[in-house]
């Protein structure tokens, strides 16, 4: 694998790069940094997720990926961070290996849909929901590309620390907390019932999980007439819930 001569390194400053799969010219991978960033991809060892996994079919039909620069000369990491992001959100991040949309997602792609519902629908104080809700946030995960199989995927997997009593139904047959609302930034985009729960990687999924068992899923229906789906949280002086980039948290 070729790797950036000196003075090339030198020039190129920081910039944001793609991996191509040779065989049908598809980028698989958006990525930023500088100097030969790019090739500490292909140190791929088993068990790294889907990226590692292409480059290990690419390698299999006796190719390389193509390291292709997309911008370079960028005077700063924040500006490179901005400039991977949107190119993650333009290709539509079911379409790549990378595991996330980048930095900066709440300043992202979205639908006109989904901009009027972040700043102008109906708030709903978290104070008022009386119904016991499972809050997970898929900012890092979500794309406005996605499809409705996508979107549940990636509401349901792959959860650590997911207590034994919130997973496992009480004497009745009944689940601490039965619906889960996906939230992207403080905005409900989906809703679902919750069934079961199970070991990660252990039911069928368009994604694919190579990591800790030890995570979890659950397998459920969506909810969209759901009364949040579409509104907005927020606190009784009007501030918007927001969680970490990907995480989750209970109510009631």
């Amino acid at each position: 694998m070729k790797t950036f001569e000196h003075q090339t390194r030198t020039r190129l400053g920081y910039f944001v790069y793609l991996l191509v799969d040779p065989r049908t010219g598809a980028i698989f991978y958006v990525g930023k940094g500088a100097k030969n960033r790019p090739f500490d991809h292909f140190r791929a060892t088993k068990g790294e997720g889907s990226k590692a996994e292409m480059i290990r079919r690419i390698r299999a039909d006796k190719l390389e990926p193509e390291v292709h620069v997309l911008r370079h000369g960028l005077s700063s990491s924040e500006i490179a961070e901005d400039v991977e992001a949107a190119v993650i959100d333009a290709i539509g991040l079911e379409n790549l290996t990378n595991s996330c949309r980048g930095k900066g997602v709440e300043k992202g792609r979205a639908t006109v849909t989904e901009l009027n519902q972040r700043f102008c629908s109906r708030p709903v104080s978290i104070n008022t929901i009386k119904e016991p809700l499972m809050k997970i946030w898929i900012n890092q995960t979500y794309s406005p590309t996605m499809n409705a199989q996508e979107l549940y995927d990636a509401t349901r997997q792959y959860w650590c620390n997911v207590g034994k009593d919130k997973r496992t139904p009480d004497a009745d047959g009944a689940l601490m907390y039965p619906t889960v609302v996906a939230l992207v930034g403080n905005v409900v985009v989906m809703a679902y019932r919750v069934q079961a729960w199970f070991s990660a990687g252990s039911t069928l999924s368009t994604r694919k999980w190579s990591g800790d068992p030890n995570r979890w899923e659950f397998v459920g229906n969506a909810l969209p007439d759901h009364r949040l789906v579409g509104k907005r949280l927020v606190d009784d002086n009007g501030n918007s819930i927001r969680g970490n980039a990907q995480g989750y948290g209970y109510l009631n």
